[in-house]
């Protein structure tokens, strides 16, 4: 009984925190994808209405399309309830009708010794438009 109860604690747990450690690592995976489709489905919004009004063409103003995936970015994360890490909406480009977004979030492990990690996420959302 004794060799096993220093079995849990030599290998058991361990194992369970580094299990623990890696289902937070994908966690924090899916809201960063989550938070950066976010941006680029708010970003595509930014169309500049006065400009289709008169020509019928489709264009994205850059300016506010970044404001509108920042905006969208950290409202996605702000209660996603994670701790130790650090989210940021890294990369931004507006290509004729077409955003591009780019995150980042570094994770701080909770278990000492081991360094920590990057993750990145990206995505595309087009504006359209018809008359």
């Amino acid at each position: 009984m004794a060799y096993a109860a220093m079995l849990m604690l030599v290998v058991g747990l361990p194992m369970m925190t580094l299990s623990a450690e890696i289902v937070r690592m994908l966690f924090v995976d899916v809201h960063l994808q989550a938070a950066v489709d976010a941006a680029c489905a708010a970003a595509s919004q930014a169309v500049d209405m006065a400009h289709f009004i008169l020509t019928g063409e489709v264009l994205i103003d850059p300016s506010a399309a970044a404001g509108y995936a920042q905006y969208e970015f950290d409202s996605t994360l702000a209660n996603a309830g994670i701790n130790q890490y650090s989210p940021s909406l890294s990369s931004f480009s507006v290509v004729n009708t077409t955003v591009y977004c780019g995150g980042t979030a570094t994770i701080t492990w909770m278990v000492p010794g081991i360094s920590p990690i990057t993750l990145s996420a990206s995505s595309a959302a087009e504006a359209r438009a018809r008359r």
